[in-house]
């Protein structure tokens, strides 16, 4: 007796297989893409890393903190929170910087009754706020030796008043 082979199965099984596969595939390409690579500060073709230095961006430091380029080697930067594909050498960078207040997270409430209401209800999310509690009146100028391959980010600390300090520092990734 021969029993006969069952052929939707299978082939339904593999075909959603190599459909999930696909979108995997198509999802991470996208991702690669929208990771935003270091801006290119210097003329001719686009260099190997081991070729170049990276300055980094000390916009995310984490200490309350945001440090934004303004200028690289005279050259207005309209995105200060980017990072930096420079030649090595020594590079005349101008910084301003900004202090944030700890971020709260107030919840956004739609109307409800007074009385039996949820604080917070069902499904809300709760949106992260900051503010800027000090801000440089002035730019800070700093001079960064990069070696080609390296990696630096620019960190900083908030002196009294309107003092405060940046500096490069090596990058470890």
């Amino acid at each position: 007796m021969m029993v006969p082979p069952v052929h939707g199965v299978v082939g339904i099984s593999s075909r959603r297989s190599c459909h999930a596969f696909l979108i995997l595939a198509g999802l991470v390409a996208i991702g690669c893409t929208l990771s935003p690579s270091p801006r290119k500060m210097y003329e001719g073709p686009t260099l190997p890393k081991e070729q170049i230095g990276i300055l980094r961006s000390g916009c995310f430091a984490g200490n309350g903190l945001t440090i934004m380029t303004t200028q690289i080697d005279g050259k207005d930067i309209a995105d200060g929170c980017a990072d930096f594909a420079l030649l090595p050498g020594e590079h005349h960078i101008e910084l301003s910087a900004e202090q944030l207040a700890p971020k709260s997270e107030p919840y956004v409430m739609g109307s409800g009754s007074v009385l039996g209401a949820s604080p917070v209800p069902p499904g809300a999310r709760p949106e992260k706020v900051s503010s800027v509690i000090w801000a440089s009146t002035s730019p800070l100028r700093i001079t960064c030796t990069i070696q080609a391959g390296q990696e630096v980010i620019i960190v900083g600390t908030k002196g009294v008043g309107e003092d405060w300090l940046g500096r490069c520092q090596e990058h470890k990734p």
